[in-house]
């Protein structure tokens, strides 16, 4: 249990990482406030993954 939670942790941390370079990356454009839509949409996923999982809808 306690490396599936490490692993979650992890999990999160890397994308929100990588998210945020990517974001620093792209130039500043008027696809920014959907851009940061879609990677709040993808860290939001990766959080709610387990309880998906738990309901067993996977």
């Amino acid at each position: 249990m306690a490396e599936g939670l490490f692993a979650w942790v992890r999990d999160i941390f890397l994308i929100i990482i990588s998210l945020s370079f990517f974001q620093i990356l792209l130039p500043d454009s008027s696809m920014e406030k959907y851009l940061k839509f879609v990677f709040s949409l993808i860290i939001l996923a990766v959080i709610l993954e387990p309880v998906i999982r738990l309901t067993g809808n996977v």
